[in-house]
Parts: structure tokens; sequence; C-alpha cells
């Protein structure tokens, strides 16, 4: 394990790996790598230049540009003056970046230098629209300051209970909000990784966007340990295939994706199946047949199921999946000092094997909403069970069980259960049921609306490769009866190529429902 909470936090966990192994290569983005002499210089210069602009301890760095290098140098800068980042990509909703400007208080905005969809006009609107308090600096001009420009001190300590990130929600259960997660937060994440690793041979590999929290999994933690971490650029971020021999150009030894980008990545990573240590899916149920499937690409290379919303920085359960599960893989038990509770509607225990609702505590647990304290209150509530004062837990709006042998199931959100004529139906288990079907690879289902405005179910799915023939929607209806309840059967069943992704990299839902008649379909 890491140890950088007792070490002075991950700012300083990566300085450490700057002096320790300095020529090695530290960020690799698509085809640009830094080694960590270089990622301290780059960081350390455009800290100074925010901090002669006036950045201050506590206030946000908004990072407006694609992925790259510079993305990361400007993560770190922002850490090594005592602000936080918010990573956010060009083309993001101007309504929400002006929200999101509002409810921050941004010190600076950094943009980047080789994007069209970047001109220093758009920034410097944005940076208007929040007051005109905001002053915008182009990445080639973030290295050190010009003789006639006074040279800017950078902080000592900075207090762990500082904001260290501040990453959006993604919207889909409500409007989005800024989650702010503090320097503690964040070196707790990094300590609570128990990962088998060589510190002499670590090059973890995310395929996920900065913009996404699912991406500081594995990459802050190869830079607190002196490991090399591997990210797409901007512009592979949705091939699969170039994703795919990045890593293997790279040599990964450590992966992690969402299921639904897994499925695409798996058949191109049969070659590093003798040096892959570690392969972990994050942000979306795990079901048992894309695990099956990892087995016969990937024999003996260990998987992990983790979870953890974004309030919880990161992830905070996990799950070592040894055995194929029937429907989708549990997520596990506490990492580090995170607790998790399975609670009724009185915040008491419920039965084993009874659904209940999931709360997450312990140190993860984020600082909330930025400038939203009636929704932080709602969700951010006291825990009774632990022993420190003021302790809080995170209601997830997860729905939980506990199975026999201690570890926690995934049942859904609690707005995710589907009322079918009468029947209660978890989305998650139709879609096992057609994925046990042969012919077919991956399989989406959504609750819609028919002609009459009634609660149906409607399936997408992806034909496997090796099906000769594709079965009807009558052989389909035919399978999923006789493993399901009679309400549980989607009335409608829609093949396609691909099952489309947000970027995000899980399935994009919303893209589904623009297939269907009248461009939405309805939902429950």
């Amino acid at each position: 394990m890491t140890d950088v909470v007792s070490s002075g936090g991950v700012t300083s966990g990566i300085l450490r790996q700057c002096r320790r192994v300095p020529g090695r290569i530290a960020i690799v983005v698509g085809d640009r790598a830094l080694t960590y002499r270089e990622l301290d210089s780059a960081s350390e210069a455009l800290a100074r230049r925010l901090a002669a602009l006036g950045v201050r301890p506590g206030q946000v760095v908004l990072i407006h540009q694609r992925q790259s290098v510079e993305t990361v140098v400007g993560m770190i800068a922002a850490l090594r003056l005592g602000a936080a980042w918010c990573v956010i990509e060009p083309g993001h909703p101007v309504g929400q970046l002006r929200a999101l400007l509002g409810d921050i208080d941004c010190g600076a905005i950094v943009f980047g230098s080789a994007d069209p969809k970047t001109s220093p006009e758009t920034v410097r609107a944005l940076a208007r629209s929040a007051g005109g308090r905001v002053p915008a600096l182009h990445d080639r001009d973030a290295g050190p300051a010009p003789e006639a420009e006074p040279a800017a001190e950078l902080p000592g300590d900075v207090p762990a209970a500082t904001p260290a990130y501040v990453i959006t929600t993604s919207g889909s259960t409500g409007t989005p909000k800024a989650v702010v997660a503090s320097r503690a937060n964040l070196a707790s994440m990094v300590d609570g990784r128990n990962y088998d690793y060589d510190e002499d041979d670590l090059v973890t590999f995310s395929a996920f966007r900065l913009t996404w929290d699912g991406s500081l999994l594995k990459t802050l933690w190869a830079l607190c340990t002196g490991g090399t971490s591997v990210l797409p650029a901007a512009h592979e971020l949705m091939d699969a295939e170039a994703v795919a021999a990045l890593a293997r150009t790279w040599r990964a030894t450590h992966l992690v994706a969402t299921p639904s980008f897994y499925r695409l990545l798996l058949p191109h990573l049969a070659p590093l199946r003798e040096r892959l240590r570690l392969v972990t899916l994050a942000g979306e149920a795990l079901p048992g047949v894309l695990v099956a499937q990892h087995r016969a690409v990937l024999p003996g290379v260990p998987l992990s199921n983790e979870y953890g919303p974004t309030e919880t920085t990161v992830s905070c359960l996990a799950h070592p999946v040894r055995d194929v599960p029937a429907s989708i893989a549990p997520i596990g038990r506490p990492l580090g000092a995170s607790t998790a509770y399975v609670l009724d509607a009185k915040l008491v225990d419920v039965p084993y094997g009874a659904v209940g609702d999931l709360y997450v505590g312990g140190p993860q647990i984020s600082e909330g909403y930025a400038s939203r304290p009636a929704a932080t209150a709602a969700r951010f509530v006291a825990d009774p069970f632990a022993e420190r004062p003021g302790a809080r837990m995170y209601h997830t709006g997860d729905l939980a069980r506990v199975d026999p042998h201690g570890d926690i199931e995934f049942c859904g959100r609690f707005d995710g259960q589907v009322k079918v004529r009468g029947a209660r139906v978890e989305r998650h288990a139709v879609e096992a049921a057609l994925e046990s079907h042969p012919a077919i690879h991956q399989a989406v289902v959504l609750a819609t609306a028919d002609e009459h405005g009634e609660t149906t179910l409607t399936a997408f799915w992806v034909p496997a490769a090796t099906a000769a023939v594709l079965p009807t929607p009558r052989d389909l209806i035919a399978h999923c009866a006789e493993r399901l309840v009679a309400q549980a059967v989607p009335d409608r069943f829609l093949a396609l190529g691909a099952l489309p992704l947000a970027p995000s990299s899980k399935v994009d839902e919303a893209a589904l429902r623009r297939l269907l008649p009248g461009g939405g379909g309805g939902g429950a």
C-alpha cells in the first residue's frame, strides 16, 4: 500500500517521485510523454504563473482543454498552488459552464493551445460570464514567467481540508452538480489502493477521460508510487482499437475501464495476457457474461469490480471476481478506511439478504456540492456508526444487499427499479437473462412507454460475433420467458451493430431512446 496520508498528501507523494526517479516516464497521453523531471518543471512553472495571476489556495483552476499531457500538468500545478483543479472539455454546454462558474470560486482558466474549439475569445468570454473576475491563461504561456514579471512564491503546507479537485456529476439524475473533494479525501483514496505491483515496473492504463473521476483511480496512484500512467489522447478516447493499441505499446500492467468499453477493448488485449497484473472495471454493473469473456481472453489475469459514486472520491468498495456470477458481480467490501452500510428508512441495518439503501462512510466522503447546501444536506447525513464526532455518510441512492459471504451486491438504483404491470422489475436481471443467449453479445434494457402511456420494456442488443443466425423477437421472448417473470419480458427488441457510449465510456441511454419511435419513448 502507499502511505501518502501520513507523508504530506498526494502532492508531496508525486514530488517525492520526481526526486526519486526523475528520468522515468511519469505520464503518457496518446503519443506524448513526460518524465518525472519534466512533469516537475512544467507543473512548477504553471503553478508560479497562476500564483502571479492572483490565484490563491482554496480557489479552483478551470482546465478547459482537450485531454493531453498539459491537462495533467495543470492538475498537478493546481495542487502545488494549494488550489483545486476542474477539468472541462471543449464543447461542454455553455449554460452548464456558466452555472459551474457561479458555484465555484474560480481563480483562473487555463485553455488549450491546439484545439480549434477553444479559441482565446471563447475562453475570455467564458471568464467574463463570471463577472470578469477570472483571468484566462493560454497553456503556451504556462512556462516560466518573463524576467520582468516578479517571481511568485508557492505556499508551504496546505491544510488537508482544502479542496483538491472539483468534478461535475453527469446530471443523469437531475441538474449537474459540482462535487468538491478535499486533499484528505484524495490521499485516502490513493492510500486505499492495495494493488499488487512492482515499483520498478508499474504501468497503469486508464481508458477514461480526465473529466471523469474514474481516471484518477490508477493515474494518481501510479504517480505517487513512481510508476508510469498512460491515458488515451482526446482523439483516441472512443476508438477501442486505438486505445488497446496504446495499452499494448506501453505494456500496461494495470488497466481500468468501464464494463461497456472493456467489452470493446477485450478482443484486442490478448497480447497482454502475460503482462497484466490486474484489470479493474468500474462505473457500471459488471455482468457475468463479461467475466466469462475476460477469463477466455485473459486467463489467469485477476479481475476486480470496483464501486464508488463521485461523491465518495472515486471508488470505495471492491470485489475480486473469482467466479462467474449468474447475473452481475458483487461490488464487494469497503476499501481502506471506507465503511458501507445497507440500511432501511430508519437507518437501521437490514437483515442479511434483504434489500436496503446503500450508504458509504469514512475519510473518502467528499465535502459535498459547491454552493448547494440544501442538496449537500439531503445526501450527506450524520453517520450514526462512526466513532468520530461530526462524521458523515453519503446516501448513494443505490439499492444493495449483503450476501452470505459478507459481500455487498448492487441491486440497482432506488429509481432504477421499474414497475411493469404491477411487478417491480430490475433492469440488470433482464439484461443478464438476454446476455445468456448464445447469439447476444451485449444487451441494455430501458423502461419505455407504449401508445397508451403504460410502462413497457425495450431491449437493445448487439449480436455475438459467432452468431450464425440472429434470433427473432419471438425467439428472444421465449428465451426470456424461461428465465423471468412475465412482466420482466421485454415487449420490443432492437438489434444494433454497437451500443452508443457517452463521453464517460458508459452506455449512452439518451442516445438509445432517440432510436425509438418519436425519439424518446418515455421512461420510468
